[in-house]
């Protein structure tokens, strides 16, 4: 375009030499004749400068238009109407950054959600001003001309490890865990558009509640601790017998929970090769009490304490007939923590009543990083909600998914140039463990039974609860620190100022804080996410 208005104006300047020849021949007012040369010399040379800025300023607005209609299209990549949607989209925003022109048209937007990218092209109608005046003089010079300008978005050159951390617990059941599930979903739309099967984007599922679930596949794993090694192994047993020992006993296949680990390294991604970097299978003790009965106020007793290859209890006589038959009996029970300890009693005895071993563990299993988009959709739609919340454990496990350490190593290593790890987590509620009026002092969960003293001093519900906050916010920092991005996600938290404030606190800025009041918001709050981690780039 600018080479074809210099050659117009050469084409002017030959019209320009033939008028001096003429001049040159005629001797008559020579100083007159050389001023009106000089005169419109002048008025050419500043016609020229002055409507080729103008020109030269309207493809550069017209560019930036178009750049930025571009990149507001490319957030519907993911959508179902990917090309409907994107079009109108496109045009929108290209005229309302056009308003200063009139004669501007968005033309052949190609959208292909297949390789993730997005291209436009523009017309606009230009006429000259101030060549006008020298119109006489240079034939063709102010002609109308065309001002057309192009542009092409695709999704950026680095990779992307994504942790979906969502909330399962039973809070969340009905129409919010299928909320959830559509969320969940659409945020996958415009993260795999262009790139789903490929190594750029992979993506993990870490569904939470009471505890996680890290799948009862790795029963065999090098970092499960199946041998004993961790201090937390045998702390609610009489007997060294193995949490494995103790199901086979039963019959019964582990769930595929784990306890968190002691000593500070529940809030860290720390390797586990051994001793308490391990991690403990959940096993909940039967409490004491006969099979089914909760009369000595304890909530998950299955079995009874005297089954198995123990000894069964004595029974006394407490009064005789007049023949010196005995009429009722007492049985003789040995103290509540020794019934509950001791592991002969689980010894080929059927489960007669309440949760059993797998209490608390609720929620479907980790789906680690996968590149498969109809993978990562299965397990988003396998989640169901159930059981109490404990927002840390979510989080520290969807660190360690992102981890290249064990246990799951799909992570690519934290120094890897152009990589993101992004950890989106999303809860309805507070930390929540109960407490309980026996010796346990608690329910047992993914932190044992309270009375050990992993859960703070403070033996009651707000104590433990305060505790997991302090440990919610450490696990936060410790994520952050060693290069995660946090985006946090409030859901039906408005009268939760604590939690909500947690929230706010372990998002990586408030850049990254999302509040959704009800489902509608929810989804677009994930729909969001989804075109923010998305990184569009201008290729042309």
């Amino acid at each position: 375009m600018g080479l074809n208005f210099l050659f117009d104006i050469g084409r002017g300047g030959r019209v320009c030499r033939a008028q001096l020849h003429a001049f040159a021949g005629d001797r008559r007012g020579v100083t007159s004749i050389f001023f009106g040369i000089m005169i419109i010399a002048i008025l050419f040379v500043a016609a020229v400068a002055i409507d080729y800025s103008r020109l030269v300023t309207e493809r550069v607005r017209d560019q930036r238009a178009l750049d930025a209609a571009m990149l507001a299209a490319s957030t519907q990549l993911g959508a179902d109407d990917a090309a409907t949607v994107g079009e109108k989209m496109a045009k929108a925003y290209y005229a309302a950054n056009r308003t200063q022109s009139t004669n501007s048209t968005l033309a052949n937007v190609v959208i292909d959600p297949e390789d993730g990218s997005i291209s436009a092209k523009t017309a606009t109608d230009w006429k000259a001003s101030l060549l006008r005046a020298v119109e006489g003089y240079f034939p063709g010079i102010s002609q109308d001309r065309q001002v057309s300008v192009k542009a092409k978005v695709n999704r950026g050159n680095g990779t992307t490890e994504i942790a979906l951390v969502l909330d399962n617990s039973g809070s969340m059941s009905g129409t919010y865990i299928s909320d959830l599930k559509t969320a969940a979903k659409d945020l996958l739309k415009p993260v795999f558009a262009g790139v789903e099967g490929s190594e750029r984007v992979k993506v993990g599922v870490i569904p939470f509640a009471a505890a996680v679930n890290v799948g009862s596949l790795y029963q065999g794993a090098s970092w499960i601790d199946s041998g004993g090694a961790s201090a937390i192994h045998y702390e609610n047993f009489s007997e060294n017998r193995t949490r494995f020992q103790l199901f086979n006993d039963l019959n019964i296949a582990w769930g595929g929970c784990v306890e968190a680990r002691p000593g500070g390294l529940d809030v860290t991604d720390d390797p586990a090769i051994g001793g308490d970097s391990l991690f403990v299978p959940m096993f909940a003790p039967d409490e004491p009490g006969d099979a089914g009965s909760n009369n000595l106020g304890y909530s998950n007793s299955y079995i009874d304490d005297d089954g198995g290859t123990c000894t069964p209890y004595e029974k006394v006589c407490l009064n005789y007939s007049r023949r010196g038959k005995c009429t009722s009996w007492e049985t003789i029970r040995i103290p509540n923590e020794d019934a509950q300890a001791r592991t002969c009693k689980y010894a080929n005895q059927p489960i007669v009543s309440g949760t059993g071993p797998n209490a608390m563990c609720t929620t479907q299993a980790i789906l680690p990083l996968n590149s498969m988009k109809s993978s990562i959709e299965l397990a988003i739609d396998s989640m169901q909600a159930s059981g109490n919340t404990n927002i840390k454990e979510g989080l520290a496990w969807g660190w360690r998914v992102l981890s290249p350490e064990p246990p799951f190593d799909e992570g690519r290593e934290y120094s890897s140039e152009a990589n993101s790890k992004i950890l989106i987590l999303m809860t309805d509620g507070e930390n929540y463990y109960n407490d309980e009026n026996n010796h346990n002092l608690s329910i047992y969960a993914s932190h044992g039974f309270a009375s050990k003293g992993r859960l703070g001093t403070t033996h009651t519900r707000a104590g433990y609860n305060a505790h997991l906050n302090e440990a919610t916010r450490q696990a936060c920092a410790n994520a952050k620190a060693a290069g995660i991005t946090i985006y946090t996600v409030a859901f039906r938290l408005e009268n939760d100022p604590n939690t909500q404030a947690i929230l706010n606190e372990c998002a990586t800025s408030d850049d990254e804080t999302f509040t959704a009041s009800d489902g509608g918001m929810l989804i677009q709050a994930f729909r969001n996410i989804g075109n923010s981690i998305t990184a569009m780039r201008l290729s042309e």
